[in-house]
């Protein structure tokens, strides 16, 4: 509705209070509500106040988004400590770092994330924590809290990690039955950066071609190919692949129409784009709680729009004419 001037009497004992407005307030709750989804749907907190000028005739200062938006602490504390189904076929898991301000100076900081994909084929981030440090503990610790909440990790198939030595080294601790995906989009960058400019695009084909088997056998048969024609042009890349190799083909052990999705980090990859669009303008955060509401404000928006797995179009049934 806008400003409205209300004339409130003055009293010294706490025995009268406002219907309309609460004491010591000048904003509705609903409108402070208001504030606190028009955060999680994406507006700055620098925005909202002139959002709403434009709609009431009458804005809010930054610093009073940003008193609204500490209510979020409440509600992440309550996603960090839910209990969590079981249901999973798929974990991908990665970190991101955010630049945090200590009283040294900015840091970067990890964000350790928990990405899963059900039996529904539902995706969804299912946790995060903001760590000290990327270490083998701080990803032991996360994964340890998913498990005692009810992730046992029963009905997984595969976990799809980078190459961090301390994330793979956590995951055979923690979940040491579920069979272990290594990402390509990482790998295909190492092998890259292993070969010289010459080289480099010819040897990422090859490496593709991997991937792209139609079988474990098929994918097996290109990597004996691609060692007998670069293994000693470059050494290093082929090293790199056939190191890893069960783990980069552990993704055939799924049905075709999901391989593609559950051999990268992709789709975590995706939101954390979405993470860093909103953290940009900011700059570097305040406090380590804005670094937490930020994730919150982008994976509740991401988890609410329900997005599922198409499956491959490849493997799609033939429509009749």
């Amino acid at each position: 509705m806008g400003p409205l001037e209300i004339r409130v009497p003055r009293a010294r004992s706490s025995g009268f209070g406002s219907k309309l407005v609460p004491r010591f307030k000048q904003v509705a709750p609903e409108l402070e509500q208001g504030i606190g989804q028009l955060y999680l749907k994406g507006v700055s907190t620098r925005s909202v106040g002139p959002l709403l000028e434009v709609l009431f005739g009458a804005g809010v200062s930054a610093s009073r988004v940003s008193r609204v938006t500490r209510a979020l602490d409440a509600q992440i504390k309550r996603f960090a400590q839910r209990p969590i189904e079981d249901r999973y076929r798929c974990l991908v898991l990665d970190g991101v770092y955010l630049p945090i301000r200590k009283a040294q100076g900015a840091a970067r900081r990890p964000l350790l994330v928990a990405y899963g994909i059900d039996e529904n084929l539902r995706r969804e981030v299912i946790d995060f924590r903001l760590a000290p440090q990327e270490s083998e503990a701080a990803w032991t610790a996360f994964l340890t809290s998913l498990q005692m909440r009810g992730l046992s990790g029963e009905r997984l198939e595969l976990i799809v990690t980078d190459g961090a030595g301390g994330l793979t080294r956590a995951v055979e601790t923690v979940y040491p039955l579920v069979a272990r995906q290594r990402c390509w989009v990482h790998m295909m960058r190492n092998v890259v950066a292993a070969c010289p400019k010459r080289l480099a695009n010819e040897v990422a084909e090859a490496a593709r071609e991997i991937y792209l088997a139609s079988s474990r056998r098929a994918a097996i048969d290109q990597f004996k190919q691609l060692k007998g024609r670069y293994g000693r042009l470059v050494p290093k890349a082929v090293a790199k692949i056939e190191h890893a190799l069960d783990e980069l083909l552990a993704f055939f052990a799924c049905e075709p129409g999901v391989r593609r999705a559950f051999r990268t980090t992709n789709g975590i990859e995706r939101v954390f784009v979405e993470l860093r669009r909103r953290q940009r303008p900011i700059g570097c955060l305040p406090e380590a709680a804005a670094g937490r509401r930020l994730a919150y404000a982008v994976f509740d928006t991401y988890n609410a729009r329900g997005h599922r797995l198409k499956p491959d179009k490849e493997t799609q049934p033939a429509q009749a004419a």
